[in-house]
């Protein structure tokens, strides 16, 4: 899924977040070359731990005499992960725009992450918030990031 939201351009170098539920990366990136600069980076390792690593929490029944009390249902490891790593990003990005560190933002994240991520940004951030696209560039690198990243960002300007 691909929205894009008409906001005025203010200077040439906007942020555009490449993230996945494991690992994201913020470059600072020029409109008018295509060139990017990585800013920061974020790894996520219990994004990628198998469920049983993970399961420490779960609910429970309470048992008192011949009644029975459940806690609340029992929410899958990975999704709470999921939501710790977007709440950090958020972060990170609620920061920046906050002190104006950015004019406009563009999110590239795998489909399942850009709503949880969408869903978490502060809004200072989600003003600034200009693109986002469903599609998970994390694995690549260097001039074929710049090329596909314009290719993404391009197509959703065009429709």
């Amino acid at each position: 899924m691909v929205k894009t939201r008409a906001i005025p351009a203010g200077p040439a170098l906007d942020w555009v977040l490449i993230a996945n539920a494991a690992r994201a990366r913020c470059f600072v990136r020029d409109a008018d070359n295509g060139a990017m600069r990585e800013e920061r980076s974020f790894v996520h390792p219990a994004s990628r731990l198998k469920g049983a690593a993970l399961d420490h929490d779960r609910g429970g029944k309470v048992h008192k005499s011949t009644a029975s009390t459940q806690f609340a249902p029992h929410t899958d490891a990975h999704d709470k992960e999921h939501a710790a790593f977007a709440r950090e990003l958020a972060a990170f990005l609620e920061e920046a725009a906050l002190a104006q560190r950015y004019p406009a933002l563009s999110l590239i994240a795998s489909a399942a992450f850009l709503g949880e991520l969408r869903a978490h940004l502060g809004p200072a951030a989600h003003k600034r918030l200009r693109q986002d696209v469903a599609l998970d560039l994390s694995a690549y690198e260097g001039a074929e990031l710049e090329r596909r990243v314009t290719l993404a960002l391009g197509a959703t300007a065009a429709g």
